[in-house]
This record gives structure tokens, sequence and C-alpha cells, in this order.
């Protein structure tokens, strides 16, 4: 990976087959440039639109992903298309969901797939976990930032490992995994890179080379764990009032970068 020293040139990213790219691994070296837009209107405005598009040099933003949060949920669970403008979960255009546990600290990403515990269906057509957000406040301060914790499969060979827990066939799920064994060789984990006083600025910051404009406890940088170096591979944060900057690198994919990010505009009632 290469290290974040500025403004390096985006990769120029093929989107001529939009399902594959936004479900495989993003290119190593410098960040693919994303952003999101929140849309906030009507009777919904308490359930807001989120869509995430790229930007390329001398072409036109390209919409990614939408997605909005399921108003009839006890939990946070976030419907994830590839059409702004059809969310809803019997479409040919779903491709994902976000769900988080009651308290609002555990996020996890599951592909379009069926849930192995309501359906029955081929194991070719289970969901796959694609990633979990986890959120620990940092107990020395209570204002200070929030610790994420990402965990996801392992990449071998240009492929993610698929990981369909099933109760009924004893696979496990990433939390289970991680729970059990930190270091589990089918997993990888990423951390926030922790931000750092500024007298300045009267805040903890981050060096975001100009792509986040505007302080928020949304923001955030990802690094491997286990990378000393502590490249980003993702990063968000907020430069409008409903916009905000999602760049990210290989290992993520679009679709577990959308997730992650999903899982910041969540309100975090035990973190905050």
């Amino acid at each position: 990976a290469q290290r974040l020293h500025g403004p390096a040139a985006p990769p120029v990213v093929d989107v001529s087959d939009l399902r594959t790219f936004l479900s495989a691994p993003g290119p190593t070296g410098p960040m693919v440039q994303c952003y999101i837009s929140r849309a906030k209107s009507g009777f919904m405005s308490s359930y807001p639109k989120y869509t995430m598009y790229l930007k390329q040099p001398g072409k036109p933003d390209q919409v990614l992903l939408a997605a909005r949060k399921r108003g009839n949920s006890k939990s946070s669970n976030y419907l994830i298309s590839i059409d702004p403008d059809d969310l809803t979960r019997e479409s040919g255009n779903y491709f994902g969901k976000l769900r988080s546990n009651f308290i609002g600290t555990e996020f996890v990403l599951y592909d379009k797939g069926l849930n192995p515990e309501k359906e029955k269906g081929s194991s070719a057509d289970l969901r796959q976990e694609l990633c979990v957000v986890l959120y620990k406040q940092n107990v020395l301060y209570t204002r200070g930032p929030r610790k994420m914790t990402i965990v996801m499969p392992i990449i071998h060979n240009g492929q993610r490992k698929v990981l369909q827990p099933n109760k009924a066939e004893g696979e496990s799920g990433i939390l289970t995994k991680y729970r059990a064994n930190e270091r589990d060789p089918d997993l990888i984990m990423m951390k926030n890179k922790s931000p750092k006083w500024n007298d300045a600025a009267n805040a903890y910051v981050l060096n975001f080379h100009g792509r986040v404009t505007q302080p928020s406890v949304k923001n955030f940088q990802l690094v491997d764990e286990q990378d000393a170096e502590e490249v980003v591979v993702m990063q968000f944060g907020r430069v409008g009032d409903h916009e905000f900057t999602c760049d990210f690198a290989y290992p993520l994919s679009p679709l577990q970068a959308f997730g992650i990010a999903l899982s910041s505009f969540d309100y975090k009632i035990a973190c905050e």
C-alpha cells in the first residue's frame, strides 16, 4: 500500500460492470474519491436518503449506491440499493443491508443474500457477512473521538473469503469469530486513526489533505490494525451541511466503504 503523503491523483476505475465493481476490493495505492449526499425531505425527513457518488476527472459524477433506514425496525436497519429511486427489499436493485444492535454500537453489513433463519435456500443463495463495525467511546475523555474497529473477511488472491453464518450448518459469523479469537486467520482488522489534539483548533484533528473541511464527530480515517505506517485506506468526513467525503482503497470495496459510512451517520446513544 502507498502512504498517504498528500493529494496523489485518484485512480481511474472501470465501472462498466457496476455490480462487480461495487463488491470487489478497491485498487491499491491512492484512494478512489467519492462523496455521500444526505437528503432530508418531506414526511421522510427523519429517514434521510444517503447516496454515494463516484468522482472521476472529466466525467460526470456517477451514482454508486443509495440507502435509507427502514422505519419499522427495533434497531437501525438500512436497505442498500444501486438505484436511489428504488429502495425496496423486493427489487432487483436491492444490493445489501446494514443492521445494528439495539444500542447502536455494533453494525453488520450483509450482501443481498437470504437470511438463513427466515428463508430456505441453497447455500449459494444465503447472505454473506461483508464486515462488522464496532464503536467504543474513549474512556479518558467524554467528548473525545469515538473508537472504531472494523472486522472483515480476509482477501486471498483477490477474492474475499465467503463468510455465510448459518446456525443449522454450524457456520459462525464475523462477530462470533472475532470474539473467540481476535487474531482469527479468516479476518482483517482495521481501526480509526487516532486524531491529535490541536491547540489552535481547540479540537482533535486528522489531516485529510483538504478532502474534509468541516469538524464533526463523524469524521474518521481507517488504517489496518497491523500497519505500523498507518496508511489510510478509507476517510470519511463532512464538507457541507449534507455532503460528506467518502474515499476508499484496497482492501475495502465500495459497498463496504458505504456501509461503514452509514454506521457513522447512525446515532450512537452509548457512545456520545
